[in-house]
Order: C-alpha cells, then structure tokens, then sequence
C-alpha cells in the first residue's frame, strides 16, 4: 500500500488534529498544508486520499464519503467565529468575510436572515485582519487566528462582538461543524478513519504542549491558547454534531447556498 495522502490547511484551530502528521505520529501517512481556496479543487483532482475540508464544501458536492470521527466543531466560547460591527445588526448593509472562511460565511448569512431578516451583502476583504475596515464596511467576520487575537484583545470602543457560534446553537439547537474529512477512496475508508482517529488522540492528549506553541508563536499567554483549543472548538463528529450538519444542509438549501441534500446519501465508513 502506498502511504496514505492528507490535505488540509494550516490553521491554528487544526492543530490538535494534524500534530501528528506534523510530528512523525503516523508513518503510514503524509500531510500537505495548502491554502482552504485551492484544497478542494486539489482534492477532487486527486491529490490527496482524504481532506479536511469546510462542511459547507462538502454539502456542495466535494467527497463521496463523510468520514466519522475526528472534525472540527465550534462551541459556543469565546474565540472560534466572531462578527464585529459598528452598526446594530439589524441595519447591516455591507459585512466583510475573509475569503477562506466558507462555513462561517454560510452560517452568517443564514443567522442574519434567520434572526434579523436582513440580507447584507458579504464581501470579500483579503486584508481583513491587516487593515482598518470600518471606513468601508459596517462590520466584520472574524475567524480563524485572527479570532484568537481578537478575542484576547481589549474591547474597541464603538465595536459590538458577537459570537457567531453562540447564535448559531441559539438557532439551531446544534453545534456548528466547521470542516470534515472526506476522502474518495472507498477501498481504504477504514484504514483512513483508523489513521485519523489514532491522530487525534495524539493531539488531543498534546494540547498543552500545542498551546506552548501557539503562544510562543503569536506572543500570547499559554492559558489563552488552551481555552482557545479546549473552549472554543472541539473534535468529534458524534450524533450530535451529524444534526449540526444536517441543520446546516437545511438552511443552506432555503437560501440557495446548496443545491441538493447530501445528508440523506451521506456514507459514513
């Protein structure tokens, strides 16, 4: 057998799933970081035997099979997904989004029309985290690393957080699943599932470790790293997180953000 091809992008969140990837853990297998625009497309052309990729792709068509077990779900603490606006929500026009934020974007437009009946136009801003956006939109999505910083910084004078995960579970009763692995390779479903499982109790059983270095790295204290990692996200696709998808395929088929209804095919290895 040839070793085993993983893709997924490089994200602080990830972490605790593909430290031992990074770290030797899996012999059997080899882990690519490439950017969350072209992972899908590098997947689909086969490039990797299994990718962790946004839920909102995979309910647009992206994997024949849904792996069980390890994924990347928000819970509702402080850090994972955050809108900061300078208007109330109800008058939102123009929000910016980075554009590798698939799910969040998804779920946004969904809690916006959901619970405030508005339909803003959401924007993509490559320098979402780099520059000042006020002057141009009225509010901002913040998600991924940027989250974290966000979240540890003090409060802006005139900026309302708020906290898209929460609002979601307010919503649907369920959590928001970020990102799952898929993979195309019917024959080696269960060896892929059993590398990934293996992986992620590696990780999990390492994030103190982990937030050390995300710490180090973002010049932070340790602690704020590891409530990041154990409040903010968690990593199992159990039942209850399979109804956070299945929510999400419900309202992302009302607002036309998918076409066809994946969980009722959905094969879980």
């Amino acid at each position: 057998m040839t070793p085993l091809r993983f893709g997924a992008a490089d994200f602080i969140a990830n972490r605790p799933l593909l430290c031992g990837l990074r770290n030797g853990h899996a012999h059997e297998a080899r882990l690519t970081y490439e950017p969350q625009a072209s992972l899908v497309d590098s997947f689909e052309r086969g490039r990797y035997d299994a990718a962790l990729v946004p839920s909102i792709e995979y309910l647009r068509g992206a994997g024949r099979f849904l792996l069980p077990g390890p994924a990347l779900v928000g819970r509702s603490a402080p850090g994972g997904v955050l809108l900061v606006s300078q208007k109330p929500l109800e008058e939102l026009q123009r929000v910016a989004v980075g554009e590798y934020c698939r799910t969040p974007v998804a779920a946004l437009r969904i809690i916006l029309a959901e619970q405030q009946h508005v339909f803003p136009d959401l924007l993509v801003e490559k320098r979402i985290n780099e520059d000042d956006w006020r002057d141009r939109y009225d509010a901002a999505l913040i998600t991924g690393d940027a989250a974290l910083r966000e979240a540890a910084a003090e409060p802006t004078e005139g900026l309302a957080r708020f906290n898209v995960t929460e609002m979601w579970k307010a919503l649907t009763k369920t959590p928001l699943v970020h990102s799952v692995w898929v993979s195309d390779e019917e024959s080696r479903l269960e060896e892929i599932r059993n590398v990934l499982v293996s992986l992620c109790a590696f990780g999990l059983e390492r994030l103190a470790s982990l937030a050390e270095e995300i710490a180090a790295a973002l010049s932070m204290d340790a602690m704020v790293a590891y409530d990041y990692l154990t409040r903010a996200w968690s990593y199992e696709l159990g039942d209850a997180e399979l109804e956070g998808l299945r929510a999400l395929s419900e309202f992302a088929r009302k607002y036309n953000l998918v076409r066809e209804n994946r969980m009722l095919a959905a094969v879980r290895a």
